[in-house]
């Protein structure tokens, strides 16, 4: 039986058929410094998201045994994609959060350690709402060990309530309080913010903007799961198929 409803296995074998062929072909592009720089970033593109493609996919027909170890084999070409000087792809403040959660789920301390030091900046024309840019960077204080203040969180939350967008106040105030309650020691703020952030994202997953794109997994609510439980030994209790707690066990 599939993991999720409404899905077949059929619904992914030309992905799983395809994939071994175009990673053996673009994985080694990404090293080889012949290429122009244009064609190793496409190929960092397209090994990344294909690993999380298998992932999601692995997930969505019930082959859990597969999904984490493809996530950790996405974490550190995530990493590139997101944050290398020269492979990096464009990102905005909401599509940098697949990368951020990836590496903070997924990735090996010395990859957290490379996060935990990028210094991550974008230019003013690729940051649509300021909270949500503040929310990436406290993400990544909060997800390698870094000092996060109060005041941070409440000043950021403030202005995600502030604007004037319903994601941002619906989805964004929800993490940053879910941030906010790890810091805090508030383990039932925590949870209600997962709770929150994961009926946001099913909401887009069936009549918004993710109902088309497989996007079966909240990875943010599942960092904040991660973080609770790693800070505080907290264990989520919400049920969901778009929060699969099996992978931070």
């Amino acid at each position: 039986m599939s993991k999720l409803d409404g899905i077949n296995e059929s619904d992914f074998n030309r992905l799983f058929e395809r994939a071994p062929s175009v990673l053996a072909k673009r994985t080694p592009q990404i090293t080889d410094i012949t290429l122009d720089i244009e064609k190793r970033e496409q190929a960092l593109f397209v090994v990344t998201g294909k690993y999380i493609e298998l992932a999601q996919a692995s997930y969505a027909i019930g082959r859990l045994a597969e999904v984490r170890p493809y996530f950790e084999q996405a974490a550190p070409f995530a990493f590139l994609r997101g944050f290398d000087p020269e492979l990096k792809t464009c990102k905005i403040d909401w599509t940098i959060q697949e990368e951020i959660c990836i590496v903070l789920l997924f990735g090996n301390p010395d990859l957290l350690s490379q996060l935990s030091t990028t210094n991550w900046s974008l230019p003013a024309e690729r940051i649509m709402h300021q909270a949500c840019y503040a929310y990436d960077k406290l993400l990544i204080k909060a997800g390698t060990g870094q000092t996060v203040t109060t005041d941070e969180l409440d000043l950021a939350i403030a202005e995600a309530k502030a604007t004037k967008d319903k994601d941002v106040q619906q989805y964004i105030v929800s993490l940053l309080e879910g941030l906010l309650a790890i810091e805090t020691a508030d383990q039932d703020m925590w949870q209600s913010s997962i709770v929150k952030a994961i009926k946001w994202h099913a909401d887009e997953c069936q009549f918004g903007e993710l109902k088309d794109m497989d996007e079966f997994i909240c990875f943010n609510a599942l960092t904040l799961a991660k973080l609770g439980k790693d800070r505080h030994h907290w264990q989520c209790q919400t049920d969901s198929v778009y929060l699969p707690l099996f992978l931070i066990d």
